[in-house]
């Protein structure tokens, strides 16, 4: 009766160290393979085996189910089974439950046929559910985790989403930041909080009635404008230069340069006359000055000429006039 229970319930502490070991084996007494659970202590430097002997027929015979706990040292897994045939690896510091055919030992706890609860850590090499699995405490992950990707337009639930997820969304906002881009593309929604550089304009097209409000912090005058249909954002001084141009009173011109430009026109008086300078553009007058004193004294008038406008000189000079523009 006692080697009955030995083999149900029995337990054994098994050292090893460095090196195989073979469990005992005797008939009508008791012995070291007899027992259903082995408690493996010692120290290892390296990955052993606990091998189990054959049952009495030899190779093929001598079934066995243990529980094994790896509780030797230095942190190496051990390997349980026979002399010849597949072996169990059990991770240093955990239990296994194991058996062997008399040809090949398994892991007996594969699977699950119902709920399976752990109150503890999960620590695992690899897990394979077909079922549902439910966590309800942190779960880290080290390796490379993968899920299956759900369809960004038709899905917004709090599924985990995937880099092919991530990267599809992604890929239509448009060549952004990310990339470090020249160029961005956006059809929709609003952006905020733009920093420019490199002197690059934006363009924004069926704009319709919505307004388009820009700053700049640059050293150029901080003067920026909105010019023509497409809605081309230019700063006006950026890249212009004052010009001495030849421009003659009561003439229309226009600006033609794509970008808005100042004009100034400087009448000059003689000793008893006075001199007087306007500009007026698309029509309407919008700077006007005149001196009259006993010297020379000049009547300067200076307008922004938006894109595409036109712009007429008016004024009398007695000793003289010229013309500068930034274009």
């Amino acid at each position: 009766m006692a080697l009955l229970d030995q083999a149900i319930a029995g337990s054994a502490t098994i050292t090893m160290s460095n090196a195989n070991h073979t469990l005992t084996q005797a008939n009508g007494v008791s012995d070291e393979a007899r027992n259903m659970i082995l408690e493996v202590v010692g120290s290892n430097s390296g990955i052993y085996q606990i091998v189990v002997p054959y049952g009495t027929g030899g190779a093929g015979t001598g079934s066995k189910m243990y529980t094994v706990y790896n509780n030797t040292t230095g942190g190496y897994a051990i390997t349980i089974g026979y002399s010849g045939g597949s072996t169990v690896s059990i991770p240093n510091g955990y239990i296994a439950t194991v058996f062997g055919d008399g040809t090949n030992f398994f892991a007996a706890n594969t699977t699950s046929a119902g709920a399976f609860y752990v109150s503890g850590t999960l620590t695992a090499a690899s897990v394979a559910d077909v079922g549902n699995l439910s966590v309800s405490g942190t779960t880290t992950l080290t390796g490379t985790a993968t899920a299956p990707t759900v369809t960004p337009s038709t899905d917004s639930s709090t599924k985990i989403a995937t880099t092919a997820f991530v990267q599809s969304v992604a890929g239509g906002l448009g060549t952004m930041a990310y990339q470090n881009a020249n160029n961005v593309s956006i059809t929709g929604g609003s952006i905020a909080g733009v920093t420019l550089s490199g002197g690059n304009a934006i363009t924004t097209s069926n704009i319709g009635s919505q307004s388009v409000s820009f700053a700049t912090t640059a050293g150029n005058g901080g003067v920026t404008s909105v010019n023509g249909n497409t809605g081309t954002v230019t700063t006006l001084g950026f890249g212009q230069s004052w010009q001495t141009v030849s421009r003659s009173i009561g003439t229309t011109y226009y600006n033609t340069t794509g970008n808005p430009i100042i004009c100034s026109l400087s009448a000059n008086s003689d000793g008893g006359s006075a001199a007087t300078a306007a500009i007026a553009v698309n029509g309407v007058t919008v700077a006007n000055s005149g001196v009259y004193v006993g010297s020379y004294e000049w009547a300067t008038v200076q307008a922004v000429i938006p894109n595409g406008a036109s712009y007429v000189l008016a004024g009398g000079a007695p000793n003289g006039y010229y013309v500068t523009e930034l274009r």
